[in-house]
């Protein structure tokens, strides 16, 4: 089969298209043809080696769709699934993975990939954060993936909804150094994705009682907040990330997330699809910020 192997870390070009015997598929995995290959923004740092990754060289890549031709179970034969892995492998023509859900059939391939991991992020951090009609939403980095299924979903629930982005894709230019002292003032809910040590001049936005979840670092930092303020504000900070939120609340509401793109509910968001022998190209998009969306590898 072909697939994507890393040789250590730097630019795109540390990924190579090769020729790789098919994975084994142990007991309670499926075996997958994959149809279509996310890449998310996180895989851009741990290729860069900003965010600590596996050993390499070694399969990369992490969420796939496609349809499943061996399994412990004779019925899953012919279905389309959509995996998410936490080892790699997911860039290949064929991936053995542990963790899957059946994909609807009124999607296709491109949009469950394009959905299945964010759109699940998005479920579990909208049910943390709670977000009710009238308050106001701040959505960091709502041209991503993550980003324009929050700014959908608040919206959904009557929320004005503020959203930043690069490239001037939204009416807050994260770009712009000082954009935060050109947010509104009283704020109820930040998801906050970009991170860093500006990330506290956020609390002067924000409404007493206001509700912070940091789940993302596209900045290549974390957020960091002071406790006073936090405190004299009676602000609530919401970490959300690591195995307990990745591998247990978000694969927890997957086939609810998949769902709501079936009924319409959510409309993926995607940006382009790149052949798998492109993927220096993809990895290229991803890191330019100039789309917006999921772009995706077609094997």
């Amino acid at each position: 089969m072909r697939a994507v192997v890393q040789y250590g870390t730097g630019g795109p070009d540390v990924l190579k298209v090769e020729d790789r015997p098919e994975p084994a598929r142990k007991s309670g995995e499926v075996l997958v043809r994959t149809e279509a290959i996310g890449v998310p923004f996180y895989e851009t740092q741990l290729r860069s080696g900003l965010i600590p990754a596996g050993p390499a060289p070694g399969v990369f890549g992490h969420e796939a769709a496609g349809i499943v031709v061996e399994a412990d179970d004779p019925s899953l034969h012919g279905k389309r699934v959509v995996t998410v892995s936490f080892t790699g492998g997911a860039y290949a023509e064929v991936v053995a993975a542990s963790q899957y859900t059946l994909v609807p059939d009124t999607i296709t391939p491109e949009q469950a990939v394009a959905a299945a991991v964010p759109a699940s992020v998005t479920l579990a951090l909208m049910n943390a954060a709670d977000v009710k009609a009238g308050e106001t939403v701040l959505v960091e980095a709502a041209s991503g993936a993550i980003g324009g299924y929050l700014a959908q979903l608040a919206g959904q629930k009557g929320a004005h909804v503020v959203k930043t982005a690069g490239k001037g894709k939204a009416d807050i230019d994260h770009d712009d150094p000082d954009w935060r002292q050109k947010l509104p003032d009283g704020i109820d809910v930040v998801f906050e994705s970009i991170g860093g040590p500006r990330a506290a001049e956020l609390l002067a936005k924000l409404a007493p009682h206001g509700r912070i979840l940091a789940y993302g670092l596209l900045s290549g930092e974390l957020p960091t907040f002071p406790v006073a303020g936090l405190v004299a504000r009676g602000i609530t900070l919401i970490g959300f990330g690591g195995p307990d939120a990745y591998g247990k609340r978000v694969a927890a509401v997957r086939a609810e997330a998949l769902g709501l793109v079936a009924d319409g509910t959510l409309t993926p968001v995607l940006d382009r699809t790149f052949p798998l022998a492109d993927v220096a190209a993809a990895h290229a998009r991803v890191e330019s910020r100039e789309g917006a969306g999921k772009v995706v590898l077609v094997p």
